[in-house]
Formats: C-alpha cells, sequence, structure tokens
C-alpha cells in the first residue's frame, strides 16, 4: 500500500478533529459554569462594553475579560450569543491545540508518531469535553501548549524576536482565565533549562550548563519582552477599574496556596488523569516507564508531563478540570509508547493496556440492551440508548478489528484504535448526547416561565437563579436576600421570582409555587435542591 504523504493525514486528521469538535456544538442547552460565559458574552454585546463584564446586569470581575472576547467574536459569525457562540472558541481552539501538538511531536520524534499524538489529544475524553464547551479550559490548554512548542523550537538558539512572541502567547492565554498562561510555560521551559544543565554539569559545570542552556531567557530582548507581557496582560484590567486585579490575586495566587473553595485531595490527580486521558490513559502505566538509552524528544516530553501534573499536584486549590493543560505531554508519551521499542516491562504494561481496552470493549456492549435489564432501582428508568443501530455497527467493527491484531493481520493498530475513537466520540457526542438533551428540563421550565410571564415581564425576579437569565434572554431583578425580596412582593414591584429549590428551605415569601422544574426518577437529593421552581406572589399591594 503507498504510503500516504504527510501533509495528506495531517489534513485529514485536522478535518476529523474539527468534524468531532464541531458537529451540532449548538444542539444542547447549555449548563453549569457554560452560562456564565454565554450571559456575560451577550450583556458585552448588548452593552457595548468590553470591559465591564457583568451576569444579570451585576458586575463579574471573577474572570479575565480574554474568553469573552471570543464569544463574542463567535457571535458574529452565528448572529448572535447563542449556544454555538458560546462553545466555538473552545472548539476552534481544540483542533488548534492538534495542529500544535503534531508541529512539537514531529519535531521530537517522527512523522507517525507526530500524527498518531495528535489524534490520541484530538480523542482523549477531556478534550473532547471541554472542547465542545463554553468555558476557556481548552484555550488555556492550547495557549500554554503554543508557549512550550515556541520555547522547545527556539529557546536552543538563545534571546531573539521569538522571545517577544513567548510573552505576548503568554500573556493572551493569560486573558482567558489567569495567569496559569505564564505560570505554566515558564515553569516547563525552567525545568527543561535546569534539566539540560544538570546533564552538562560533568563537562563545563552546572552554573556554566544554566548559563548556557538559559539564554532564552537571560537574554537583552527579555528586557523588552518581559514588559510586553506584562502590558498586554495588565491593561485591560487597568482600564477597566473595575476591581479586576483583586480577582486576579484571589484566584490565582491566593486560590494557590489557601484556596477559598475547590478543594480536594493531594492525590486527586492520580486518578483524575486515567479519566481525562479516556481511551487512552490504559497505556499510561507503560509510556511512564522511561526508555533506555532516553532521547532528547523523549525528555522533554517527560519534564512537560511532570512539571505540569507536580505543579497542579502542589497548589492547594484542585478540581478535575484543572489538569487538562498536561494532556498534550500525556498524549506525546502515549503515542511513542504505541510506536516504539519498549523495556520488557513496559512492553508487558502496553500489553497490559491492549488487554484493557479490548475488554472496556466488549463491555460497552451492554449499552445496548434495555437499562432495567442491568440497571439497579431508580437508574433502571434511563432512556435507551439513540440510534442503537449506529452503535451496534461501531461496536462489531472495533470486534472485528481487535480479533485481526490478536491474529497478526493489523500491521499497526494504534492507527486503527485511533479510528475507532473518533467514530465512538463522534456517536457520542454528535448523536447520541444531543438527542438526550430532551432529559434536561431547564430549558422547558424556562420556556414555560416566559409564557406565564408574557404579560409583565418586568415584574419577574430571580433569588439565587442568576443563570437562568440566559434562557430568558433578558435581565431580570436579582434579589441575594429573602428580606428584600419579600417587601417587594408584598408591595407589588415582584410578582414572580425563580428559585432555586436548596435556597427556599427555612425561607418565608409571600408567594407560592405556580411552576416546577420536571425531576427525572433517577435525579438524587443534590439535583433535585438544584431545580428550579416559579413562585407567584399570594398576597400583591392593595388586597
Amino acid at each position: 500500500m503507498p504510503r500516504v504523504p504527510f501533509s495528506t493525514a495531517l489534513t485529514l486528521l485536522l478535518l476529523a478533529t474539527a468534524a468531532l469538535f464541531l458537529t451540532r456544538l449548538g444542539d444542547r442547552a447549555l449548563t453549569s459554569e457554560e452560562v456564565r460565559w454565554a450571559t456575560v458574552a451577550r450583556e458585552m454585546r448588548a452593552s457595548g462594553d468590553a470591559l465591564h463584564p457583568t451576569i444579570n446586569g451585576g458586575a463579574y470581575p471573577d474572570k479575565p475579560v480574554g474568553s469573552y472576547w471570543l464569544v463574542v467574536a463567535a457571535s458574529y459569525l452565528t448572529g448572535g450569543v447563542d449556544e454555538t457562540a458560546a462553545r466555538l472558541p473552545a472548539a476552534l481552539a481544540g483542533v488548534l491545540g492538534v495542529w500544535l501538538l503534531v508541529g512539537l511531536a514531529r519535531r521530537l520524534t517522527d512523522d507517525g508518531t507526530a500524527l498518531l499524538a495528535g489524534a490520541i489529544l484530538a480523542t482523549s475524553f477531556g478534550v473532547v469535553v471541554y472542547a465542545r464547551r463554553a468555558t476557556a479550559d481548552v484555550e488555556t490548554v492550547v495557549g500554554v501548549l503554543a508557549a512550550v512548542s515556541l520555547g522547545q523550537r527556539y529557546a536552543p538558539r538563545g534571546g531573539g524576536p521569538w522571545v517577544l512572541a513567548l510573552w505576548a502567547i503568554m500573556a493572551a492565554t493569560s486573558l482567558t482565565k489567569g495567569l496559569l498562561g505564564f505560570a505554566l510555560p515558564l515553569a516547563v521551559l525552567g525545568v527543561h533549562t535546569l534539566s539540560l544543565a544538570w546533564g552538562d554539569r560533568l563537562e563545563g559545570g552546572f552554573l556554566g550548563g544554566l548559563k548556557r542552556h538559559g539564554r532564552w531567557l537571560l537574554t537583552p530582548w527579555s528586557l523588552l519582552a518581559v514588559p510586553l507581557g506584562v502590558a498586554v496582560y495588565f491593561t485591560p484590567f487597568a482600564v477597566s477599574s473595575g476591581g479586576g486585579l483583586a480577582m486576579v490575586w484571589r484566584e490565582n495566587v491566593q486560590r494557590f496556596v489557601a484556596p477559598h473553595n475547590h478543594t480536594g485531595p493531594v492525590y486527586l490527580y492520580a486518578g483524575v488523569i486515567f479519566v481525562l486521558l479516556a481511551p487512552w490513559s490504559a497505556f499510561l502505566p507503560a509510556a511512564l516507564i522511561p526508555p533506555r538509552p532516553g532521547t532528547p524528544g523523549d525528555r522533554f516530553a517527560r519534564v512537560y508531563f511532570w512539571t505540569v501534573f507536580a505543579f497542579f499536584t502542589l497548589a492547594a486549590s484542585r478540581r478535575s478540570y484543572y489538569l487538562l493543560p498536561v494532556l498534550p505531554a500525556a498524549s506525546l508519551l502515549i503515542a511513542g509508547t504505541l510506536t516504539a521499542e519498549l523495556r520488557p516491562v513496559a512492553r508487558r504494561l502496553r500489553g497490559v493496556g491492549w488487554a484493557v481496552l479490548g475488554v472496556a470493549v466488549l463491555a460497552s456492549g451492554l449499552l445496548l440492551l434495555p437499562p432495567a435489564w442491568v440497571l439497579p432501582a431508580p437508574y433502571d428508568q434511563f432512556p435507551r440508548l439513540p440510534y442503537p443501530a449506529a452503535f451496534a455497527a461501531g461496536w462489531l467493527t472495533t470486534l472485528a478489528l481487535i480479533v485481526a491484531s490478536l491474529r497478526g493481520r493489523l500491521p499497526h493498530p494504534a492507527r486503527s484504535a485511533a479510528v475507532m475513537a473518533f467514530a465512538a466520540f463522534g456517536y457520542g457526542f454528535g448523536v447520541a448526547w444531543p438527542a438526550l438533551d430532551d432529559q434536561r428540563t431547564r430549558r422547558a421550565f424556562l420556556a414555560d416561565v416566559l409564557e406565564r410571564t408574557a404579560g409583565e415581564p418586568e415584574r419577574l425576579a430571580v433569588f439565587h437563579a442568576r443563570d437562568s437569565v440566559f434562557d430568558l434572554g433578558r435581565t431580570a431583578p436579582d434579589y441575594p436576600d429573602a428580606e428584600g425580596l419579600a417587601a417587594d412582593l408584598r408591595g407589588g414591584r415582584v410578582r414572580w421570582v425563580i428559585a432555586r429549590r436548596r435556597y427556599l428551605a427555612g425561607v418565608h415569601l409571600p408567594a407560592t409555587i405556580v411552576l416546577e422544574e420536571a425531576v427525572r426518577p433517577w435525579e438524587g437529593v443534590e439535583q433535585v435542591g438544584d431545580k428550579l421552581v416559579l413562585l407567584e406572589v399570594t398576597s400583591p399591594a392593595g388586597s
């Protein structure tokens, strides 16, 4: 079979990635933190004020403005800030990230391994989820990857104009979510510089090696680049003068050492990485065993991986998705594990990884069965798998490929696994997930609210439910305390209130529930507490 040119293979990979990240991107309602990004961007576009983020008309300086700007820009392509516009920046960033990783991997390894690394990144669970989600997490991953890739390419040459680009990229990345855009690339490149200097200690001494390998930072270009990066990052905060710098301190520096929330055990990421990297995490144990002799490319990938992993582990604030920036490095290591000659122990672990993947594929066939056959109550009332024939076709094809591989008739099993991963995630996120969106109840509830309050929309308020205003399509008075709300209900200024159930416990309002968000049988106490209700005043003014 003739070999496919690298440029053709890369184009096919990027097209497959774009299809995976963009197909039916706006067919699902926004959830959780997605609503914040969409609401801020919509109000920013409506007001024309790009420097003072608001939610429901109230200031929201918690995040830098850069990610909102991207959503606003996307809205001019979609015709408005909707689900597609909110998610488009992350999806396009995901495609860019795959392209950047292939370029980095090609310099560190070879063409085949580079393409496989890109495919692994594109089909890692964490990347697929967050590339289709309206947050700034994938933009952060890609910005860090861009800075690290630039440094890896040019740092051995010392200083130069590229240092300006490095600091500009780090500043732009930091404007999407926080100072990680500076911290992670500098940590990776700095640790790599130290490792090179340590390797040269027997020849020219550690300090001599540090001076030689650290020329990319210890250069006159840094005298211009560092102020440039600082100016790019801080200018929006200085112009807005809205208290954003205090949030920078709280959400970055203070959160790292003494967080007010989002805490977790120190071992959290040891398990999380296997979820974010699935299905390729089956090969992670083998990938973490360094080869002998190691190559400069492999050493760089390991520095990249362990520096990012250690950074988030040492941080006092921990959440599962914080670890996403480690996935490009993990993809590099796993691609090398699947294509290179390994030490015996790593080879055995790689075989275990293939076995685990095979068992997982076989077990996934249970999804074709009715939930009542395999799940206990109340989960036996889950909806059936959408389009089961499409899933069955993919499942049987994958089983056939596994059998062919076991018989030695599949020369490149990793490539076949990547193709099937694209197909599996394509079905899951492009077919099944949007079809199951009907099971979500928030959008239907708010549509009923709009119909019920259409006569007097100005008398609708929210109580601990400001994230509902996106689907309402407009702002509504937001009451943080029950006393003020009760007074305005009695005074006739408010007639209806959208509230979360959990915040009504122990609260006495002169209103009764007239609409309730539907509850599914399998939803637990926490989910029920998060449901919305509509209250209507029972003692209007003058009665």
